[in-house]
């Protein structure tokens, strides 16, 4: 069948446009300050590559706890190796439908449903990003690279544990980039009397 424009005629083909793999485009906003109700946390690898890379700040929005798929989050939680007994890791939140009693726990979905049980969300915080494609999962499996997660939570748990949602990304000097180099008496003096000596 062929696309005819409203004056009858054949309508023209569509262009097409040659796919441009362009890494330096992310899902997350580059901050050059921190806002308010925000706090930066190191990215010490590239387990979320190529949202967070290491040696960057995941900027992390402190009032937004909710869960929710898909996306990145720094999460807390005890660790009797640390002074202060609490652990910080940045993990990606993935859910999937399960049943839950609170005093029983999570039903497992290969046992028949019993009384009492409800329908709720089971999340992970999983600390690194496992494949969408079954295929490119189960390779993963076999290659004996597969990330860790930690889990699993209901809603409101899963709440309590997150300190926030990352929502973007500070480079260190980055709000440098662009300004005068220091060269031609552009350089600012400062002020602080020199340690030393």
């Amino acid at each position: 069948m062929t696309r005819r424009t409203s004056a009858g005629r054949p309508a023209p083909k569509a262009r097409t446009i040659p796919f441009e793999h362009q890494p330096e485009l992310r899902a997350l906003m580059m901050f050059p300050t921190l806002p308010p109700g925000h706090m930066t946390f190191p990215v010490p690898d590239d387990a979320f590559y190529p949202h967070l890379r290491r040696g960057e700040f995941a900027v992390v929005d402190l009032a937004d706890h909710q869960p929710a798929e898909g996306e990145l989050f720094l999460i807390s939680f005890t660790d009797p190796r640390v002074e202060s007994g609490l652990a910080f890791d940045l993990c990606l939140m993935r859910s999937r439908p399960s049943y839950y009693r609170p005093d029983r726990g999570w039903l497992s979905l290969s046992l028949p449903r019993e009384e009492g049980y409800e329908p709720a969300p089971m999340w992970s915080a999983c600390f690194w990003i496992p494949p969408e494609d079954p295929a490119e999962y189960a390779a993963v499996l076999r290659s004996g690279h597969i990330g860790t997660s930690e889990g699993p939570f209901t809603t409101e748990h899963a709440a309590e544990k997150l300190v926030g949602r990352v929502v973007g990304v500070w480079v260190p000097g980055a709000e440098q980039r662009g300004k005068p180099s220091g060269i031609n008496g552009s350089a600012k003096v400062s002020k602080r009397p020199a340690k030393g000596f």
